[in-house]
């Protein structure tokens, strides 16, 4: 089986954006959730926010942040673009890009955007929006086409921007928060959403004398179709997404040593995905951490974001706590870091990500140094 290799990732958060200095940020317990004004009425005025010196419209913000974090990936990666641009893909999830907010980007395709920076890059370029999962979906996509022959590498990640209708539609959701976002912890009422960038380069291990990150061991996907805005209720979709992506990469629950939780603070969710990882990870008992208190739910970024801290995590045997975390909720016993960072010892993790409409994604690296 082809052996697939992340060699370069780049990403852009609230906390900021070099991978050394989130990463620190996140190990600190810092939180990127501040208060952000709105004209509108919203159950909540907290989101975390990428700081940037002049903001544009959603549009050119969106896809100024998403080219130069891709270049930041490809300079990673020690890959010369648009030299070393043949049959290189740049796939990017997102949800709904600034369609929401931006009359110019509701009026064109969806891919324009991307297929814009793809063009000055001298790439392929495939959009896809997969709500939530969007960023890991591009990950699970950029591994098929590259298994098929139909690429040698493929610049993959997610990319959102916040505007008022986001907030706007969390807010009569329900979905949202009105204190912040406590994942897995007793206190949890909700989600607090975020923007973020986050791109992996892909690629066949040893096609180039590059020292790999991480290895993509697997990936697998379902769909509960069960409803718009949660989860199956009894986790089944979770369960087969973690399912598939140990089947494909030829491994046990039992080896799976942490989980990057999608965590993202709300009652239903939180509920199900936890009861998910007692039924499938009760006996091996994997360190669970999330990122989402720290970086906001950033929707259409989120597997990309989450993906990055997981190969960081098994870079450096260390996983970031858990932001608001004080009391985990009840009967959910499996370890979670809280006030400060958890060390582990592992060659395996896992990133899952949730979406709306049903969405489940996951991801299965192997630390480069295993």
């Amino acid at each position: 089986m082809t052996e697939l290799a992340i060699t370069g990732m780049a990403w852009h958060t609230a906390l900021g954006r070099t991978l050394s200095g989130v990463w620190q940020r996140l190990l600190d317990g810092e939180t990127g959730i501040a208060p952000a004004p709105s004209l509108h009425e919203l159950k909540n005025d907290r989101v975390a926010k990428i700081s940037l010196a002049d903001r544009a419209d959603a549009r050119d913000t969106l896809e100024h942040l998403t080219r130069q974090t891709a270049a930041a990936a490809a300079e990673h990666a020690q890959l010369d673009l648009p030299r070393q641009a043949a049959r290189t893909w740049l796939i990017v999830g997102t949800s709904f890009g600034a369609r929401l907010d931006d009359p110019l980007a509701a009026a064109e395709p969806l891919e324009r955007w991307v297929q814009e920076i793809a063009d000055g890059f001298g790439l392929e370029a495939v959009a896809l929006s997969t709500a939530c999962s969007s960023g890991s979906d591009a990950l699970l996509l950029g591994a098929e086409l590259i298994r098929a022959g139909l690429a040698d590498r493929c610049i993959c990640g997610g990319a959102d921007v916040l505007g008022d209708s986001k907030r706007l539609a969390h807010s009569a959701l329900g979905t949202m928060s009105s204190t912040t976002l406590r994942s897995f912890d007793h206190r949890h009422d909700g989600t607090i959403l975020g923007e973020g960038v986050g791109f992996m380069v892909l690629e066949r291990r040893g096609d180039r004398p590059v020292q790999p990150l991480a290895i993509l061991r697997g990936a697998g996907s379902s769909n509960d179709a069960a409803g718009l805005t949660a989860p199956d209720k009894d986790g089944n979709g979770i369960r087969l997404a973690i399912e598939r992506s140990l089947k494909n990469a030829g491994l046990g629950y039992e080896d799976i040593g942490v989980v990057n939780a999608h965590g993202s603070g709300t009652l239903t969710n939180d509920r199900i995905e936890s009861a998910a990882y007692l039924a499938l990870f009760g006996a091996s008992r994997p360190t669970i951490f999330a990122t989402k208190g720290a970086f906001g739910h950033s929707l259409g970024a989120t597997g990309a974001l989450e993906a990055i801290a997981l190969i960081l995590a098994l870079q450096q045997q260390v996983v970031p706590p858990i932001h608001g975390l004080e009391e985990p909720i009840a009967g959910f016993s499996l370890p979670m870091p809280m006030g400060c960072p958890g060390s582990i010892s592992t060659a395996y993790g896992l990133s899952l990500t949730i979406g709306f409409g049903g969405f489940n994604t996951s991801l299965v690296f192997e630390g480069a140094g295993a």
